[in-house]
């Protein structure tokens, strides 16, 4: 395998020779999406339904018009349909005048509803009409959010998927990304207490999730490949693993005509305006967080290689990203070092500005996409998909001064064949192949770095002079195969089935490497201890095997759903070597190990449910629920990994410094056995020359379960306005953690202790924290955490008035209330430690977000409102907003204990029960206003878009430790008011 920069240029190579052969008559064809249906009654004029008419619908992305013939009870249906186009669809019959219905619009995972009326006629008279599809969909069972082109591209955002998420019911982000300062990583998102490993990506259905930062997308995207979006929180059918958020993203397609679109859209700084105030620099925020400079440009397009018969589509964009990060300052001249530099309060604002080091980002992205029809009812696909980003600052914050930050490489290609037969008018099948390569690196600033110790102070959170480098391989594979039938007038109703079998095939390498192989820990400036570290080298493979079954049965008012799915997840750890510490190897010693599998396979049934009913039989007014039980999705390690003594190991011990040098010399550390501060939890200190491990796994161990139960009302106001209500309630169990062996809650005694606390802190009680009376055992088990429960309480309320009349809105508001219970002192911690028990029992569940470049945030809310709306004014002028306010998120003020007896380490105190601090309440606007000028089938708009409107402030974090010399100091805030100029061209 060649170098990251040598991959870099063979996937443009090859997308730019992928594209000149589509051009040349080549048919690669397009990766079919996840799909929206037409589904329909046909009746005469005097309301009896009509058996035998003849549907057929053309137009949007169908290359040749699919045909139907209604049943006995005049029903029909057209599966398997792109979203994001436009249909016809004619209903004939011989006596009856012909009806043909235009702009027929399907939506991604939509249902719809096209009835006919046909009225006896002698003669061969047609009557055209035009669609106006019902807004509500009576065979909805889920809570889905659909954005068509009209929200994407009209509605001002930051343009990237993650921002749509922001717009969607009761979802929180970890992040708040203006005018697009936050795009060039992936924001961390919460949804109904879930966890984010249950996340679901599918491009073009494609199952593109990375599989070991599971949950999370395993590429960035290009905003204008997309056709449609869709985001579902609930509900999910059996075509969907987990429980968690699940969102498919439909790529552009190609046609008979030729079309496309380009745009090139500037944001900068001297577009922008100064939120950063002087009562926010006296608290610690001394520079803001601006944008410096972003580029957001590229061009798509396709149409015909021979019409009728085969089509092609392709793309190119490029981001280039570049903003500030509060107090992430460059090392030079006239500029401070950190926060703590008097230079940091005394310069002005501009000058501090522009003493901040840049954070870039660069992604570029390359889609091939064909669609070919090989023989009648046969359609043949291929979409590829390039995806590379550069960052030269990741994890860049006020803690993290460049020198500590990684440079990311990582060039990712997908790839996707399909080919999808008609085999009938009511059977369809499809078997696609799909390879996401998954491969990139966080790599040290400089590669001297390696030889560098990082120097960390626990009360600050402070890093200097390095840190460590891992580098990743998660290629994946898949095989999908699946099958539609629907079965009119059985049982008194029509049956819709849908089967289907997954396999996908998700190996996962990285190795980890450590700067200087120790850490020099401080505490407020005090040197404390010496954390010495092994480099880590692991290899993983994984494989999953589902298989799902679905009936959805309509009768009269009536539509019920039943499915179940099954699912298979199986990995184990392969053979692997990493090499001794440096410093310690008597204490951490090189290791070749074998390999190792646990011998526990998850094999899950989940069963779904779903049941509508069309109250007046009307289609305007339709109750439905749900009930389903979910499994979770495990990373590569996720069973096997527990045995696997080459992940990264770590042992502490007290360093005094001795020299002054803040270096670690061997002989400034306490090396007893004794003296051990902490160690982790794949290493044993009593028997460090062991080269194995003595952890194990429960034979009996049970993958993570959600039971989720929901109800819901829907209504139309009228054709192009609905509102609805639902209720959610949730309830997750059998999480799992390695538990240590040899310690019990017996083993744990109280210890008062009197901080000293900084001046900013409010308050500084006496706490107690838990220290065990013997030493850490090292050998851990695999378990379920017994006694550990979380519970979900939710109420979504939604308006839609979709575009007509001159304009749209989408309204929404969540209440969200997730508890975490602990029934047992053995779910809550793995050594069995009742340190912070009654914090944390009964309280708000908030994750804390550590990835993707941001940290210290505890995401939860429990009131959202969301506003996003389009007018078009005269002369065809497109104003749009979007408005959105939240709680803030938990503000847990702490205080790091003392080092603990038995190998115990620190640990964070928390001074509130989780949930009862938060920051002030987030709120933000955004505004667009853009003017087209139309030339017959060609238009050119300018835009200009301006983001945090009211110019806010707010503060996203602080440095929670009340005992540190920086206690509350603000270390994020929003970042201020821009504005975006753009133009976009549409051929």
């Amino acid at each position: 395998m060649g170098t990251l920069e040598e991959e870099r240029m063979r996937g443009r190579l090859l997308a730019l020779v992928a594209l000149l052969g589509l051009l040349v008559g080549v048919t690669p064809a397009t990766a079919q999406a996840p799909t929206g249906d037409i589904v329909g009654r046909v009746a005469d004029a005097s309301g009896a339904v009509l058996p035998g008419v003849v549907v057929t619908v053309s137009g949007g992305a169908l290359i040749q018009p699919l045909t139907a013939t209604t049943g006995e009870t005049g029903t029909y249906q057209f599966p398997g349909l792109q979203p994001g186009n436009t249909y016809v669809v004619k209903f004939e019959l011989t006596g009856f005048r012909t009806v043909i219905v235009e702009r027929v619009a399907v939506g991604v995972g939509s249902n719809t509803t096209t009835n006919a009326t046909l009225e006896v006629s002698a003669l061969q008279e047609t009557v055209t009409v035009s669609s106006e599809a019902p807004i509500v969909d009576t065979r909805k069972t889920g809570t889905k959010s659909n954005y068509t082109q009209e929200q994407l591209q009209n509605v001002p955002s930051a343009r990237d998927p993650w921002v749509m998420l922001e717009r969607t019911p009761g979802i929180a982000m970890d992040r708040a990304n203006v005018g697009g300062s936050q795009s060039g990583q992936q924001s961390g998102y919460i949804s109904r207490g879930a966890t984010t490993t249950n996340n679901k990506w599918l491009l073009d259905g494609v199952d593109i999730t990375d599989q070991a930062a599971t949950g999370a997308s395993a590429v960035y995207y290009d905003f204008d490949m997309l056709q449609e979006m869709q985001i579902s929180t609930g509900g999910n059918d059996v075509t969907q693993q987990t429980g968690g958020v699940g969102i498919n993203l439909v790529t552009k397609s190609g046609s008979d005509t030729i079309r496309g679109s380009g745009r090139y859209y500037w944001t900068d700084e001297s577009l922008g305006s100064v939120n950063l105030t002087e009562e926010l620099r006296a608290q610690g925020a001394r520079s803001g967080a601006p944008i410096q400079n972003i580029k957001d440009y590229g061009i798509e397009g396709g149409g015909p290689i021979w019409k009728g018969r085969a089509w092609f589509w392709g793309s190119y964009s490029k981001n280039d990203i570049k903003v500030g990060v509060v107090n992430f300052y460059q090392k030079r001249p006239g500029c401070p070092v950190n926060a703590s530099d008097p230079l940091a309060q005394s310069l002005p604002v501009d000058a501090i500005n522009e003493c901040l080091n840049t954070d870039l980002t660069v992604l570029d992205n390359y889609n091939i996409k064909g669609s070919a029809l090989l023989f009648s009812g046969n359609t043949f696909t291929w979409h590829s998909n390039f995806a590379d980003k550069i960052r030269n600052a990741r994890d860049a914050s006020d803690t993290r001064p460049f020198e500590t930050t990684y440079i990311q490489e990582g060039p990712v290609w997908t790839h996707k064949a399909s080919d999808r037969h008609v085999f009938n008018d009511r059977w369809i099948a499809e078997a696609a192949y799909a390879y996401v390569g998954g491969g990139f690196g966080l790599l040290f600033q400089d590669p001297a770095n390696r030889d560098i110790q990082p120097l960390n102070d626990l009360g600050t959170g402070r890093w200097e002079r390095s840190f460590n480098q891992s580098e990743f391989d998660r290629p994946a594979t898949s095989v999908n195969l699946t099958t539609t039938y629907f079965k009119p007038a059985t049982l008194g109703g029509d049956h819709a089935f849908k089967i289907g079998y997954n396999f996908r095939d998700t190996p996962a390498s990285s190795t980890t490497v450590y700067g200087g192989d120790v850490y020099a820990q401080t505490r407020n400036g005090v040197p404390e201890r010496a954390q010495f570290w092994r480099s880590a080298a692991t290899e993983y493979a994984m494989t999953t095997h589902s298989v799902f079954a679905q009936d959805t049965y309509t009768r009269n008012k009536l539509t019920l759903t039943a499915g179940i799915r099954w699912d298979r997840q199986d990995d184990s750890a392969l053979a692997s070597t990493v090499e001794a510490n440096r410093l310690i190897p008597q204490w951490l010693p090189g290791i070749a190990f074998q390999g190792a599998d646990s011998g526990v396979v998850f094999s899950n049934w989940s069963p779904r449910l779903g049941v509508g009913y069309d109250v007046f039989g009307t289609g305007r007014t339709v109750a439905r629920s749900s009930f389903s039980v979910y499994y979770g999705q495990i990373a590569p390690g996720s069973l096997s990994g527990t045995l696997n003594p080459v992940s990264a190991a770590s042992i502490s011990f007290p360093w005094n410094d001795a020299n002054g040098d803040r270096f670690v010399q061997i002989n400034e550390v306490n090396l007893q056995r004794s003296a051990v501060i902490t160690f982790s939890g794949n290493y044993n200190p009593d028997n460090p020359g062991f080269l194995g491990t003595t952890n194990t796994v429960d034979s009996g161990l049970k993958n993570d379960r959600t039971v989720e139960w929901t109800a819901t009302v829907d209504h139309q106001l009228t054709n192009r306005m609905a509102v609805s209500l639902s209720y959610i309630y949730r309830s997750y169990s059998d999480f799992r953690f390695d538990q240590r062996v040899g310690i019990d809650a017996s083993n744990w005694s109280p210890v008062t202790y009197q901080p000293t606390c900084a001046a900013a802190a409010p308050s500084c009680p006496q706490l107690t924290y838990f220290q065990p009376n013997i030493s850490i055992p090292g050998t851990q088990r695999l378990v379920n955490r017994g006694g550990y429960t979380r519970d979900f309480n939710g109420i979504e309320a939604t308006f839609t008035k979709r575009m007509a009349d001159r304009w749209m809105l989408d309204m929404n508001y969540a209440y969200n209330d997730a508890v975490d219970n602990f029934d047992s002192i053995q779910g809550y911690s793995a050594t069995f430690d009742p340190t912070n028990l009654q914090i944390f029992n009964g309280h708000q569940y908030a994750v804390e977000a550590g990835g993707s470049g941001i940290d210290n945030v505890f995401v939860n809310a429990k009131h959202m409102f969301k506003i996003a709306g389009v007018y078009t004014a005269p002369w065809d002028i497109n104003l749009g907003a979007t408005y959105q306010i939240r709680d803030g998120y938990l503000f847990p003020q702490r205080i790091l204990s003392p080092n603990r007896t038995g190998a115990a380490g620190a640990v964070n105190l928390v001074l509130e029960p989780f949930g009862e601090s938060r920051y002030d309440k987030f709120q933000m606007m955004d505004a667009r206003v853009a003017k087209r000028f139309s030339f017959g089938r060609r238009s050119v708009e300018g835009s200009l878009d301006i983001f945090n409107v009211f110019n806010v402030n707010t503060v996203l974090t602080r440095n929670l430790n009340q005992a540190a010399a920086t206690a509350n100091n603000v270390t994020g805030i929003v970042a201020p008011r821009v504005l975006r100029l753009g133009v976009r061209v549409v051929f």
